[in-house]
């Protein structure tokens, strides 16, 4: 029992030695993969280290796995800055950051050949085109069932099939077909001359010129054949990897479950670019496998630039933005898949480096127009990367260059010359406005002065007291206190009136009234009158109007309208609110304008009247809206009507 304890502890011991001499690293899910069933890797031109897993694909930077997909991925493929990734349902290419997919059957293997992308699957060699993976013609001349590996030797193409190995001289129309092996191959290996390919039950295979030269001993099972520093690596899907010579394919040494810390079923081996040997297992994630160290430079990239938070192409030599687009951001990254946790970075803007940092994202918003030159360098302990340098323009604004300056200078000048010129200008009309309105207030003051001279014809009044005195004499005492009455009332609105600009429309119709009562009693020739309103809801007493507008028109009717006697005499009299306007309508049934300017010759004092209202009204108006017409029936006169308008006014 002891003796069995102690055999188990020495070989306990024996593992973890090894294991520690080859410092053995194992990331599993715990440490952010996706599967720990993993069946192909891969590494970029940045480094970055791409995995193939039962769960889609995953890459990771030697700290952190980003995870994509869901779908099982069982290949990977680069070339240049393309990545192409086989999955059980098509093709996923990405190129700058932008993914592409393709539907297809089950890819395995992933080659070019003379700048072709080809493609093993479950049924048959593919190609890729520009937007869609076409069959080749070969798969309808053999049934190569399930493709595991292709490879392009000395002009010829060789496949291992679960069917075989065969031979084809070309890719799209074979003229020569031969079948080399009946055995089930998984992969091949180039070496030299020769072509080593791997069964998946019948060991190892030497081929050169088309023919098996000699068979090695293997495990069974195998899932893959590497050549790494002189030594054939052959990892099984049972029982962990043997390592065999290069040179004389003789057995060195065998890596499983029972000497090292590793699993015993393994899909693929990788050796990276700092020669660290990846293994891939089946049912324990990822295991990194390297004794050799290594004092290789760090190598830096940048991996993005954006502007205005916008992705642009890292393929733009003499990048120059608009004057807008100067919030830059930039990432870079150095992968080392030993050390990464050590890497640190330093940048500069056209001035002078940065300190050390492990920052790897750097923002300069509103940049200023102008040329830079983005730098960065990277370093791991002593070794230091190259500098390198991505250099853009912002342009200059076109309010801040030269020319457009001078322009704007002059432009400004010209305005202000401009502003200058109308301010004078429009002083000088404002002066001369101010004349035109004095002159006019002057011209206007001496028509109010006229007016209230000319207010009370001199001989109406006489005829009224002439009236009086009759009736006095009459001793008809009723009639003279009406008379009387009226007349004082006319008069004393009159003279109210006289010391007032304006008055309200209810003030004139009442002094009108007083007036034309007058009138009927002292004129010889009898004549009714009317008064009509059609104010729009206003009250008289808001509307304002000068005093003694209309009384001219209305004397002029009395004395010349009804000469000779007119029977049923009659003056209608309207006031009318209209379009912000007040109208004045005087009408008679008279015997017509021309015919009563033909009688006789108008008293100077009633000539001078109508002159002066007329101005009046024009000035009011602004215009000349004063108008006489004959009113007629079939030729035959009817009377005359006056008509004229002044802006509305009101008290409120």
């Amino acid at each position: 029992m002891r003796r069995n304890l102690f055999i188990l502890f020495f070989l306990f011991a024996i593992i973890t030695i090894v294991s520690q001499e080859n410092n053995i690293q194992n990331f599993s899910t715990s440490d952010g993969l996706s599967s720990i069933s993993i069946n192909d890797i891969n590494q970029d031109e940045i480094g970055y280290l791409w995995l193939a897993t039962d769960k889609g694909y995953t890459k990771f930077d030697g700290v952190n796995f980003t995870n994509y997909q869901q779908e099982k991925a069982n290949c990977i493929f680069i070339e240049k800055n393309k990545i192409y990734i086989g999955l059980k349902n098509g093709l996923v290419v990405i190129q700058n950051n932008k993914t592409s997919f393709f539907k297809s059957k089950e890819i395995l293997k992933i080659r070019s050949i003379n700048n072709k992308i080809i493609i093993a699957t479950i049924q048959g060699v593919c190609e890729l085109k520009e937007n869609y993976i076409q069959p080749l013609p070969i798969n309808t001349q053999i049934d190569f069932s399930i493709i595991n590996d292709i490879t392009y030797f000395k002009k010829n193409l060789f496949i291992a099939s679960n069917s075989g190995l065969w031979n084809i001289d070309k890719v799209n129309k074979p003229h020569k077909i031969s079948k080399i092996s009946n055995e089930n191959c998984s992969s091949f290996l180039v070496n030299n001359n020769q072509i080593i390919a791997s069964t998946f039950n019948n060991g190892v295979k030497i081929i050169e010129n088309n023919s098996i030269i000699k068979s090695i001993q293997s495990s069974e099972n195998i899932s893959s054949i590497k050549a790494i520093n002189d030594e054939i690596w052959i990892p099984s899907k049972e029982n962990g990897i043997e390592i065999l010579d290069l040179n004389n394919f003789t057995f060195k040494r065998k890596i499983n479950k029972y000497n090292s810390a590793i699993s015993s079923k393994i899909s693929t081996i990788f050796s990276d670019n700092q020669n660290s040997i990846w293994i891939a297992s089946l049912n324990k994630g990822l295991f990194k496998y390297s004794s050799i160290k290594t004092t290789n430079r760090p190598n830096i990239y940048i991996e993005n630039v954006l502007v205005n938070y916008k992705k642009i192409s890292l393929n733009n030599e003499n990048l120059a933005l608009k004057p807008n687009e100067n919030n830059i951001s930039f990432s870079f990254k150095t992968i080392d898949l030993n050390n990464a946790r050590k890497i640190q970075y330093r940048y500069k803007l056209n001035k002078e480096f940065t300190p050390w940092n492990s920052q790897n994202k750097v923002d300069f918003p509103e940049l200023k127009s102008g040329k830079y030159q983005f730098t960065i360098q990277s370093k791991n302990g002593n070794l230091l990367s190259k500098k390198v340098s991505f250099p853009f323009i912002i342009k200059t604004p076109i309010y801040k260059k030269g020319w457009f300056l001078i322009l704007g200078g002059i432009a400004f000048c010209l305005l202000l010359a401009g502003i200058i010129d109308l301010y004078i200008r429009k002083l000088k009309k404002q002066n001369q406005q101010k004349v035109e309105n004095l002159k006019l207030e002057n011209h206007l003051l001496t028509l109010e002065q006229k007016a209230l001279q000319l207010q009370m014809n001199p001989h109406f009044i006489f005829n009224v007291l002439n009236g009086i005195k009759a009736l006095g004499n009459s001793g008809n005492s009723k009639e003279l206190n009406t008379t009387i009455s009226q007349f004082s009332k006319l008069l004393r609105s009159v003279l109210n009136n006289s010391r007032l600009e304006e008055i309200s429309l209810h003030d004139e119709i009442e002094t009108l009234k007083n007036y034309l009562f007058l009138e009927q009693k002292m004129n010889a020739n009898p004549f009714d009158f009317n008064i009509n309103t059609s104010l729009n809801n206003i009250d008289s007493e808001e509307i304002l109007i000068p005093p003694m507008l209309i009384q001219p028109f209305i004397e002029n009717s009395i004395k010349h309208a009804f000469e000779p006697k007119t029977e049923d005499a009659k003056i209608n009299i309207s006031f009318k609110v209209k379009h912000k306007f007040l109208y004045f309508t005087i009408e008679d049934n008279g015997i017509g304008f021309y015919q009563s300017k033909k009688g006789k010759l108008k008293s100077n004092h009633q000539s001078v009247a109508l002159k002066v209202t007329k101005e009046r009204i024009k000035h009011l108006s602004k215009y000349n809206s004063f108008s006489i017409e004959e009113m007629k029936d079939k030729n035959e006169i009817k009377g005359t009507k006056v008509e004229f308008k002044i802006p509305l006014k009101t008290d409120y």
